[in-house]
């Protein structure tokens, strides 16, 4: 189980049974109040701040007193001598959130500053790579009337209610939660009477309710959602039992339509079980199960789904139609953060299809990666592209050797100490973008330690990882580095890592050094002569 740290302006009530929603996620050591600079134990540290037992009246007085230029600088001065700590403060991830316990009306006659100290707040917390719990948000929607107990907050010096701990609880646990289980990347969707009024096999594509007023506009609306989540790099895919000519016709014709055909990534369109077809999605994709989602208007196929596939998230539809476009908004199950290589990543999922035909065509393998036009790239880890090496490292599953989930200071830290660098893609369908990452920790003179190799699950089979090896072997030797330890975990979904790591020459050896590696297994590579296959199929561009 994992271990939180918690710490804050006020009395937590240590404990108190309202935390048991985070504490069956992880064990709580909670912090003298007041405490939360050098509390390096557990595996992340949450910091809870109420503002008002952080300022003072004279500090709120002249904020009152300045124009909104100075009061933004005066802001920013006095949340760099609070965050600039927290940042430099260790390695664990910081998961920090603060909020006034004044009511709502009060707060904003007392506090004319507020809205630009959440402002500034949130700007610096992202540039300090610290996580925001956006209490502001959380207190919206639970109500500051059953979140906060004013005899609490004046004998126990604790602003929270035994409701407001609990409701605080489970919204870090669902932040935590988030931030620890594989992200969903897929939403798989039904045609006929989801993106659609009507049966376009019956009714005909003029026939079907999309665009106009009442349940056809609701139609097009939720074709909007979908096109929201389109747009922040969520792939898009269609399972439906249907003509795939009727379904096409419809994305090619019909006038009202928010999709476009373009933007659909795989398709299993026909008469066979639903989750045969999601199956089918999940090849074409070279993606796990666990990465879709269905919405799909028939309680039998989202039953039949589930019974087979327990892996794929089938969500439930709102009885009323009418607020489905607001339901599949709100589904949380998404990644939030979107890079430019989430928009590549689209391009990326579906030039495998046109691959995969390309595939059958070649004469052999060699063939067909010669055909590929494989062009890869390295990038030494910068600030532009920190949000996407933070991805790699926390979302990637299948090829990842050690499965460590360093977050961006960290991998800032250790690069700053040794190498950190990433992998990029081009071949004659798509640009992939950004696809891998390694992370390599010095060891002495003639020795170094590979302490993460993952690439994503979109470039496998075309011999990547061996043109990277390669790469950072030859830089390596340069500076005279012999020998390259690699660590590895076997973790529940990295066998295909593994087995790669099993095709090289490497013999077992010990942690090179215990006291900073933490890897199950370690393997000893020479980097004299090194003879790697799928090499002739890369050149630089």
């Amino acid at each position: 189980m994992a271990s939180l740290s918690l710490a804050s302006t006020a009395f937590l009530m240590p404990g108190n049974v309202a935390w048991a929603p985070l504490a069956k996620l992880a064990a709580l050591h909670f912090q003298q109040q007041g405490q939360w600079y050098g509390c390096n134990s557990g595996d992340a540290r949450v910091v809870i701040w109420f503002w008002e037992q952080l300022l003072t009246e004279t500090r709120c007085q002249h904020w009152s007193s300045l124009e909104s230029v100075s009061l933004e600088q005066q802001i920013d001065m006095w949340l760099d001598e609070l965050l600039l700590p927290l940042h430099r403060d260790g390695d664990a991830p910081v998961y920090l959130g603060a909020c006034f316990f004044t009511a709502p009306g009060a707060c904003a006659d007392l506090y004319p500053w507020v809205k630009t100290l959440d402002a500034r707040f949130s700007q610096r917390l992202a540039e300090l790579h610290l996580i925001n719990l956006d209490l502001p948000r959380w207190l919206m929607k639970e109500g500051a009337q059953r979140c906060f107990d004013s005899r609490n907050r004046y004998l126990l010096s604790c602003p929270l209610s035994a409701p407001g701990i609990s409701s605080l609880a489970t919204w870090i646990a669902e932040r935590w939660t988030r931030d620890h289980e594989p992200r969903r990347k897929v939403l798989v969707l039904d045609c006929d009477n989801t993106l659609w009024g009507g049966v376009v096999g019956e009714d005909g594509v003029s026939g079907l309710q999309l665009g106009q007023d009442g349940a056809g506009k609701l139609y097009q609306s939720f074709q909007e959602a979908v096109r929201y989540w389109y747009n922040r790099g969520v792939l898009l895919a269609l399972c439906s039992k249907n003509s795939p000519d009727d379904v096409w016709l419809v994305f090619e014709l019909h006038g009202a339509m928010k999709l476009s055909r373009a933007q659909i990534a795989a398709a299993a369109i026909g008469w066979g079980r639903k989750s045969d077809g999601l199956r089918h999605i999940a090849r074409t994709l070279n993606l796990g199960l666990d990465a879709l989602v269905l919405w799909d208007d028939s309680p039998l196929e989202r039953a039949e789904v589930r019974a087979a596939l327990p892996e794929v998230d089938v969500i439930e539809p709102p009885q009323e139609i009418w607020d489905w476009p607001n339901s599949l908004l709100s589904y949380g199950g998404f990644a939030q953060g979107l890079t430019k290589d989430d928009s590549l990543r689209q391009a990326s999922y579906r030039a495998l299809a046109e691959g995969e035909r390309l595939r059958e065509q070649a004469r052999s393998e060699s063939d067909y990666l010669r055909h590929l036009s494989l062009c890869a790239n390295f990038h030494p880890l910068a600030p532009d592209n920190l949000p996407r090496a933070e991805q790699l490292v926390k979302k990637t599953n299948q090829f990842n050797l050690s499965c460590l989930r360093h977050d961006a200071r960290t991998l800032e830290l250790l690069a700053k100490n040794g190498f950190c660098g990433l992998v990029s893609l081009r071949d004659c369908f798509a640009d992939h973008g950004l696809v891998g990452i390694v992370l390599i920790q010095p060891v002495n003179s003639t020795t170094a330690f590979l302490d993460t190799l993952a690439l994503s699950c979109r470039v496998l089979s075309r011999g990547l990882e061996y043109w990277l090896l390669d790469r950072i072997s030859a830089e390596l030797r340069e500076v005279g580095i012999e020998r390259l330890v690699i660590g590895s975990n076997r973790c529940e979904r990295n066998e295909p890592a593994l087995t790669w790591l099993a095709s090289l020459s490497l013999s077992p050896c010990d942690n090179p050094d215990p006291t900073r590696f933490s890897h199950e297994h370690f393997h000893s590579l020479a980097l004299a002569q090194l003879n790697l296959p799928f090499l002739e199929f890369y050149h630089h561009g």
